[in-house]
């Protein structure tokens, strides 16, 4: 049975954030990242999970880890992060670089993330995040067992509504030409080898197998060692020069294909 993450972002959109930004965290930095810790993430789109106030309580408490996104000083990640505290559970924080956290929390390392979801910024905030999760499960505390029951308590207070997002909410696939306008802000490896050709478009990283090659421009040259095509975002494990490398390929820096 799959370890649970259960995560909790800002309700709705917060004063100076776009409509349906959390959403698209939410897709393109926990999904990942909970996959690449091997948590499964919990939101409304599972079937057998309903939204009501005690039913989310329970889920978080029952959750092996909750992540809670501090960002715009959430009050509803707050309210989780002093459930999974006071209980004695693993709890991972994470919050956007524009946000100073007015909650005194200084014995938590809070991992931060670039609130623009540019491409060249979220694989490596996926796998900070992954980390993150991995040591906060590892070095997780004994629950306290009256803490614990105490929590039943908090049902009959009126919570907060505590948003929860699923990911099975379909995005448009970038265009050639919104594709082109990514790749302006990525890093340039400068000058580029001869070897390297056109960036991967979306069909052609669809097509990848064990065996292929291709360029990564902060990894350097690749070879693909395990590839899982079953999963939206495609993971693979791709051997560079530097090490083996686990990868979610639709949300990495953009590949480049050999010239070969």
């Amino acid at each position: 049975m799959e370890k649970k993450c259960f995560i909790i972002l800002p309700l709705g959109e917060p004063d100076g954030y776009a409509a349906g930004h959390f959403n698209r965290v939410y897709q393109y930095i926990m999904v990942p990242a909970c996959r690449l810790a091997g948590f499964s993430p919990i939101g409304v789109g599972n079937p057998n999970f309903n939204d009501s106030p005690l039913d989310i309580i329970t889920t978080m408490i029952d959750s092996e880890i909750v992540i809670c996104d501090l960002s715009s000083n959430d009050q509803h990640a707050l309210y989780g992060f002093a459930i999974r505290q006071a209980t004695g559970l693993p709890v991972t924080l994470i919050k956007d670089i524009k946000t100073n956290v007015a909650a005194n929390i200084p014995e938590f390392a809070v991992v931060e993330y670039d609130e623009s979801l540019r491409i060249d910024t979220v694989q490596n905030e996926i796998e900070m995040l992954g980390e993150a999760l991995k040591k906060a499960f590892a070095n997780k505390p004994e629950p306290n067992p009256v803490l614990s029951r105490i929590t039943s308590g908090f049902t009959l207070i009126s919570a907060p509504t505590i948003p929860v997002y699923t990911e099975v909410a379909s995005t448009p696939e970038p265009t050639d030409e919104e594709s082109e306008k990514k790749e302006i802000h990525l890093p340039i490896i400068s000058p580029l080898p001869d070897f390297v050709g056109e960036p991967l478009k979306q069909h052609e990283i669809d097509r990848l197998k064990v065996g292929d090659f291709f360029f990564h421009l902060n990894y350097g040259k690749g070879e693909i060692v395990t590839i899982n095509h079953k999963t939206k975002d495609i993971l693979a494990k791709v051997q560079f020069d530097s090490g083996s490398k686990l990868l979610v390929l639709m949300t990495s820096d953009i590949f480049r294909k050999m010239n070969t």
